[in-house]
């Protein structure tokens, strides 16, 4: 036993105050104390209060447990977590009094804890949502893993539950191999030992001498028993990872861990919780398998998605890993086996640093105010209200998703430094290293396919005034051929306005006016539109008109209407004469709202020499508008242009004929697809229209036009200001075109598959030779 040594620099235990926290037994004894306390107390307020009102246990367990206090730690100071554990702590005293047995061979496997965290943990939590959200949930499930540590403590030695039942005890040795901390001790004293009294007094009967030798702490947990019965302990800042740039005894159930982490939590939440909540998640396969089984399967409570999102997640990451190795393994002509565990400890900083990203972020958007609650709630602090650090979409959040490239990057270093440790030939190392880098590869690919999907789509709106998802266009409730009487609302300020060139008391199954009525040589073209409210596919009337109709002819001038009461429906008609723009507005001033509805309609006769005036077409507003939207026309448009899925929109909005910036809008199409955005200084918005027209394969329409309903809206003290907008867009001539060259390219490889076949057949024919023998 040494009693006194110099300590390093870089030793912690020679700084004053960490020194403190970290090696002195009294304060860590304190510590743990109030830690098992509090974690007692949340399982009793857990059963006691069993409703949602109940913050406390869901903020302990969910908020500073797990999410925050054990993601933080494991990358920084390693496993701090397990040292304070309740279950360590009160079972390194059962284990005392207990019976001190050797675990059985068949339990010595770390694959138990594994199995524990993915299935038990995220398995249920994606196939029972809600589950463990719940006080009494969450309460039930940590008390059972509680009493099964109790039980297991008693029965074996050597905190045999930590190491191979514990659902984390893996997890954080496995994580822990990316902090910027050692313990180790001092060879110099280490040499002249005789005592061994670090290694006595570890309750996990590890031995701290030998971890520098092998480049392993293997199970500690930080507990720092070793370093009260000696001085030669030491706890240094080391470079991060520096472990895993160097060869040591890998851990198979380490790898894994990595690899079913991975898969069970940031992809599956990618799959489930961010593709699956946008606007085209029900196109994804996972939702599609489900629905699938769903026709055959009463899933009854077991939400299916989440399952399958779930199952698809584990399989496609273990597939990115173990294809992407075997692939490299080929390359270097290495065994598949040791080169899968060798690399495969690239996979470390996936998810750890990408759960950081999200947790940090989480802690300041809602974790925070969360957490705070809770204890005024458990503790009767009488704190009622708090108040979130940030907000959702506050630019300085960005910064922590930094974090998910610096993942990235650091685990592309680890494969690179590892990957140095194996004797191949630098060609074929340069070669491999795509393969083996897969799995980083796939998560990379997964978080940029998730913001493109977010950004490109947007979420799905949960409920919004005025427009609901459907994919029924044109119906009614009305039985066939019998006509209903006009629906018709109420406006209010916050009522949404908007032309339709169908009258909403046609009967079930007519067609929309989308094209202009047959005329009789020498008739001046019309359209008439209705004002309408509501659903996009199911608009009612308004009921009283008391706004003002305005219409400019392709010159910006004043246009004649003639606006008429058909029942319960208002009709406004106008004449066309000319090719060019004409524009349709809708202006309704009160109670401290204004109210504008547009329509535009771009008419061209084919039989004309008229030529596309770009100065002419452009989007004009006019002086009785004082809120606007303006559709800048694209520079490639002519008369013939259509707007199409896959384009972008380019909106002006305009208030009192100046530019409006930090205005909200709003793009909603027929199949209720959303995106929202604000506009710029120039008080422009970008809005893509994207591809929501999926119908089956073989009822592809290219001809289909897709309505869209734009809203801008802004406040300005307290007046407010609301504009809509209505137009339509066709398919992408490349969606059907792919059709025709899917249908090609399948032709031509089955005629190269079949002139492959044929010529293979060919040479390994034998051409029939008679040998004959002279006896």
């Amino acid at each position: 036993m040494v009693e006194y040594i110099k300590r390093d620099k870089d030793d912690i235990y020679g700084k004053p105050i960490l020194g403190f926290f970290f090696k002195n037994q009294k304060f860590l004894f304190a510590f743990r104390v109030i830690v098992a306390a509090t974690f007692l107390y949340a399982l009793y307020f857990g059963f006691a209060h069993t409703g949602k009102d109940n913050t406390f246990t869901p903020a302990l367990f969910w908020g500073i447990f797990w999410s925050f206090f054990m993601v933080l730690t494991l990358p920084t100071f390693g496993r701090i977590f397990c040292g304070i554990c309740p279950h360590g702590f009160m079972g390194k005293y059962i284990t005392k009094f207990g019976l001190k047995k050797k675990m059985p061979k068949w339990m010595q496997n770390r694959y138990i804890g594994i199995f524990l965290l993915v299935i038990g943990w995220w398995g249920v939590y994606y196939i029972f949502p809600g589950i463990y959200r719940t006080p009494f949930g969450t309460a039930m499930m940590f008390t059972v893993m509680t009493l099964i540590s109790f039980v297991i403590y008693f029965l074996y030695r050597d905190m045999s539950y930590c190491k191979y039942i514990c659902p984390i005890g893996t997890l954080t040795r496995a994580y822990s191999k990316l902090s910027f901390t050692w313990l180790g001790t001092y060879q110099s004293a280490c040499s002249e030992c005789k005592t061994f009294d670090c290694a006595t007094a570890c309750p996990y009967n590890l031995k701290p001498f030998t971890f520098d030798k092998r480049n392993s702490m293997t199970d500690c947990t930080l507990c720092m028993e070793c370093s009260t019965a000696c001085e030669a302990v030491s706890f240094k800042f080391v470079k991060p990872s520096g472990t895993l740039f160097k060869k040591f005894q890998v851990l198979k159930a380490e790898v894994w861990t990595y690899i079913l982490i991975l898969g069970s939590i940031p992809i599956a939440m990618a799959f489930h919780h961010g593709i699956g909540r946008s606007n085209v998640g029900d196109e994804m396969i996972w939702v599609k398998t489900a629905h699938f089984f769903e026709q055959f399967i009463n899933f009854g409570p077991v939400d299916a998605v989440g399952l399958f999102a779930f199952l698809y997640a584990l399989l496609f990451t273990t597939l990115a890993a173990l294809v992407g190795m075997f692939i490299a393994a080929k390359i270097l002509k290495q065994d598949f086996k040791k080169l899968f565990y060798d690399l495969g400890y690239a996979y470390a900083p996936l998810f750890i640093l990408g759960s950081l990203a999200h947790t940090l972020e989480s802690f300041f958007t809602r974790g925070y105010d969360r957490i705070v609650e809770g204890f005024a709630l458990g503790f009767g602090f009488g704190v009622v209200d708090i108040a979130p650090l940030a907000k959702r979409g506050e630019s300085w959040l960005m910064i922590f998703g930094i974090l998910k490239w610096v993942a990235i990057l650091w685990a592309l270093l680890i494969l690179y430094k590892r990957m140095k440790l194996i004797d191949a030939p630098k060609v074929k190392k340069i070669l491999a290293y795509p393969f083996a880098a897969s799995l980083v590869i796939f998560f990379l690919s997964v978080n940029i396919y998730r913001a493109h999907i977010i950004d490109t789509y947007g979420r799905k709106a949960r409920s919004h005034s005025g427009m609901h998802t459907t994919h029924a266009m044109g119906s009614s409730h009305s039985k066939r051929g019998h006509k209903t009487a006009a629906p018709t609302t109420k406006v209010t300020p916050d009522t949404t306005l908007f032309f339709t060139q169908k009258k909403p008391s046609l009967k079930k199954g007519s067609h929309s006016n989308y094209m202009m009525h047959r005329r009789k040589p020498g008739e001046v073209p019309s359209r008439k539109l209705y004002l309408v409210t509501g659903d996009i596919n199911h608009p009612q009337c308004v009921a009283n008109v008391d706004g003002k109709f305005i219409a400019r002819d392709v010159d910006n001038k004043p246009l004649k209407l003639t606006i008429k009461k058909e029942g319960k429906c208002t009709s406004v008609k106008f004449f066309m004469p000319r090719s060019g723009y004409y524009t349709l507005y809708y202006l309704q001033e009160k109670d401290n709202t204004t109210n504008v509805t547009k329509y535009e309609f771009k008419r061209f006769d084919h039989s004309s020499d008229e030529e596309y005036n770009k100065e002419k077409m452009a989007a004009k507003s006019i002086q009785e508008i004082p809120f606007n939207i303006l559709r800048l026309r694209s520079d490639d448009e002519t008369f013939y242009s259509r707007p199409q899925s896959g384009e972008r929109l380019r909106l002006k909005i305009l208030k009192d004929d100046k530019p409006l910036s930090n205005a909200l809008v709003t793009l909603t199409t027929q199949f209720g697809w959303q995106k929202v955005v604000h506009t710029d200084k120039e008080g422009i918005a970008k809005l893509q229209l994207i591809k929501d027209y999926l119908p089956e394969w073989d009822k592809f329409n290219k001809r289909f036009r897709e309505k869209f309903l734009i809203v801008a809206s802004y406040q300005e003290d307290e007046q407010k200001y609301k504009a809509s907008y209505t137009g339509e867009f066709m398919p992408s001539r490349s969606e059907y075109q792919s059709y025709a060259y899917g249908l090609i390219i399948t032709l031509v490889l089955l005629v190269v598959l079949s002139v492959g076949v044929y010529l293979y057949r060919m040479r390994i024919q034998k051409p029939f030779k008679e040998v004959t023998f002279d006896d």
